[in-house]
């Protein structure tokens, strides 16, 4: 399947696993030139860098909006994606080739170019998949109830305490994510556990597995 992450290189080696595709962000391709164009005193030229990143976006909006409303099929929608988002990912290839030698490489600007030429490859492998979109901003998103709250449990006791905390966490976004209310499913999970008597009968009340209407009324 695919694996779609920032540029952290911890992630490299996971991507690089037989059947899997690793895909990159332009959100963090994005927000490089943002702090260069802010380090600069808005001025440089970031915004050359970030007005193509917003082209490619709008394409991504429009090519998906027509998708959604069924103005296009997806084999529709994954052709003309492609095309128009290659286009604009060549100027970006060419822009940060030209620009690369003009700015010193310790510079904000010179470190937001390597960080996009370093992931651009990447990152555009969005368009192979209809599923997959320009950036990460739908994970990070669903992770950052938790990430704002990991302060409160930084100190899990042990490996033990912490692996426990990841299933409970992973537990609830998943219910989550297939339209489960959390502190319901968890009412209802608890109270038939003590009922199952075999791994088929624990693994039906897999919040992927159960649906919400099934147990709204008990």
């Amino acid at each position: 399947g695919y694996l779609q992450t920032d540029g952290y290189s911890g992630y490299n080696h996971v991507g690089e696993s037989p059947g899997i595709v690793h895909v990159g962000c332009f959100a963090h391709i994005r927000r490089k030139f943002h702090e260069a164009w802010e380090t600069a005193g808005k001025t440089g030229r970031a915004p050359e860098a970030l007005e193509l990143i917003r082209r490619l976006y709008a394409v991504e909006s429009d090519c998906r909006k027509r998708l959604e409303s069924g103005v296009i099929d997806t084999e529709a929608f994954l052709a003309e994606r492609r095309a128009r988002t290659e286009t604009i990912i060549a100027e970006l290839h060419t822009w940060l080739e030209v620009v690369a030698p003009t700015v010193a490489p310790q510079s904000a600007l010179g470190k937001a170019i390597a960080y996009a030429q370093g992931q651009l490859d990447r990152a555009a492998r969005f368009v192979g998949h209809e599923l997959l979109t320009p950036d990460t901003n739908a994970a990070e998103n669903a992770i950052r109830p938790f990430v704002v709250g990991r302060k409160n449990w930084m100190f899990s006791g042990n490996i033990l305490g912490a692996h426990a905390s990841a299933g409970i966490y992973s537990l609830i976004e998943t219910a989550k994510a297939n339209g489960h209310e959390p502190l319901r499913y968890l009412e209802y999970l608890f109270d038939r556990l003590p009922c199952c008597n075999t791994a088929q009968e624990r693994e039906a009340l897999l919040p992927y597995r159960l649906l919400p209407a099934s147990y709204a009324e008990n």
